[in-house]
């Protein structure tokens, strides 16, 4: 990379930290400081050809050029003229001139780097927001299902203010007794025991009762709710705390079928 003196013409190599540090150079032959991004190009050569077709068309604008050179061009066509400025004591001269400034301009190959604007931080954030919401939204009730995060969540909650969802675990439940027994009016009872064995409490589940033939072929299926066996004290709350029993008691009209056997199954 070349830069040239705008008075004699005198092309210099540079370098992109010379021009980094400090923009402004010292011409030996003008003894003058000039800017080096002024007339700046990867050849010489290329300078040089510029700089001659700038002084053509000024000389051609003057009736005398010929006689008035300038005092760059009679350096540039009196060789010993500019030797015998070399000749000179330079490091005086450099001594005496005053320190360059640093360049504060900036350089050609650098490109601009303008700070982030609010709107892209603001979008951002609202980004990551709208991302932690649709994860709470769709995943939220699995991970409070989870028996080993939903200890923390709890009191991520109690410290909010919030509610966590009722903790589900048919595993979790065990059936001590059930029994269907016949009553006096040829109906009958169904009753069952079923513990919380969770460290949560859990919403009580549903029990589906499948009544069989003597053929043990289903002839009748139905889903009673807590409300449904609960006992008229037990109603207030459909919540069982862990390691609590309740009682389950169903009364079922008499069948045409005569009932050979039944199950149950505790769901949601």
């Amino acid at each position: 990379m070349f830069a040239q003196c705008p008075d004699c013409l005198k092309a210099y190599p540079v370098t992109k930290e010379r021009l980094r540090k400090n923009a402004l150079l010292f011409c030996r032959d003008c003894k003058k400081n000039f800017n080096g991004l002024e007339m700046l190009s990867e050849k010489s050569t290329g300078l040089i050809a510029e700089a001659k077709t700038k002084v053509i068309r000024k000389s051609d604008g003057k009736k005398s050029g010929a006689k008035n050179k300038t005092k760059s061009q009679r350096q540039l066509s009196n060789p010993n003229t500019t030797a015998g400025f070399k000749k000179e004591n330079t490091n005086e001269i450099a001594s005496n001139l005053p320190q360059p400034p640093v360049a504060t301009e900036q350089l050609p190959w650098e490109i601009d780097k303008t700070p982030a604007r609010i709107n892209w931080i603001v979008g951002f954030v609202a980004g990551l927001l709208l991302l932690f919401g649709q994860i709470i939204y769709f995943e939220g009730y699995a991970v409070s299902q989870n028996a080993t995060y939903r200890p923390q969540m709890e009191k991520i909650c109690r410290w909010l203010g919030c509610h966590l969802p009722y903790y589900k675990s048919l595993n979790e439940f065990d059936v001590v007794h059930g029994t269907l027994t016949p009553s006096a009016d040829n109906s009958f009872v169904f009753k069952a025991i079923i513990s919380n064995q969770a460290a949560f409490e859990q919403r009580l589940p549903n029990i589906k009762l499948s009544l069989l033939d003597y053929n043990e072929q289903l002839f009748a299926q139905r889903i009673f709710s807590p409300n449904e066996y609960l006992s008229s004290h037990q109603r207030a709350s459909y919540v069982i705390a862990p390691d609590e029993t309740v009682e389950a008691s169903l009364s079922i009209a008499v069948p045409k079928t005569g009932i050979g056997g039944y199950n149950f199954d505790l769901t949601y």
